[in-house]
């Protein structure tokens, strides 16, 4: 299955949400345990960069420290340049090519590696809707087939305060976003209250 166009309808769907964060929101908690708005941002235009060098064949390390995305004046612009720049990167590439992502652990094929990057967009502009209580409404098909691609993620993986959280009961009767969240380890009812 070819990812960029669900990777590419992520990144869409959670631009729209950074396009409506303030200046003030910027210090919000986020359901990303110690992350502020700020950091989840960094770490999402760090991603773009990290991702993007590894499709390119370079070193992602010097492309962009893990999680140190500079913002610069417009955290809204940062977002949107790095992700077209993924974006190409992905399109540039070869699903079969083997890469290799540090903070994945292991060689992988650029496609799953794509399915990784739309994995965690899907999470992340939930993340930061929640976190300025924006709406976020992904389609449910993109839910699921998010969903599909956090199966793989190991129980090893999943420790409080990690990239990845123990898993969250949602319920039965929960929809595809719920489930996709509880699956990354997020409550679905987090609030900046809670």
């Amino acid at each position: 299955m070819d990812f960029r166009p669900h990777n590419r309808r992520a990144l869409d769907l959670s631009q729209q949400v950074v396009d409506e964060i303030t200046e003030a929101q910027l210090d919000l908690p986020t359901p990303c345990s110690s992350w502020t708005v700020r950091d989840l941002l960094s770490h999402t235009v760090s991603q773009h960069l990290r991702f993007g060098a590894v499709a390119r064949g370079e070193d992602p390390q010097r492309a962009c420290p893990l999680d140190k995305g500079d913002l610069g004046d417009d955290p809204a612009a940062a977002f949107r340049e790095t992700a077209a720049s993924v974006t190409e990167a992905f399109a540039a590439g070869k699903d079969d090519a083997v890469v290799l992502l540090p903070e994945i652990g292991r060689p992988v094929p650029l496609g799953a590696l794509i399915s990784f990057h739309m994995f965690d967009f899907v999470v992340h502009g939930w993340d930061l809707a929640a976190s300025i209580g924006a709406p976020y409404a992904p389609p449910a098909e993109l839910c699921a087939l998010a969903y599909r691609v956090g199966k793989v993620i190991p129980d090893t993986a999943r420790v409080p305060g990690g990239s990845f959280a123990p898993v969250v009961e949602v319920g039965s009767d929960a929809d595809e976003l719920a489930r996709l969240l509880g699956l990354a380890g997020r409550d679905p009812q987090w609030t900046t209250g809670a």
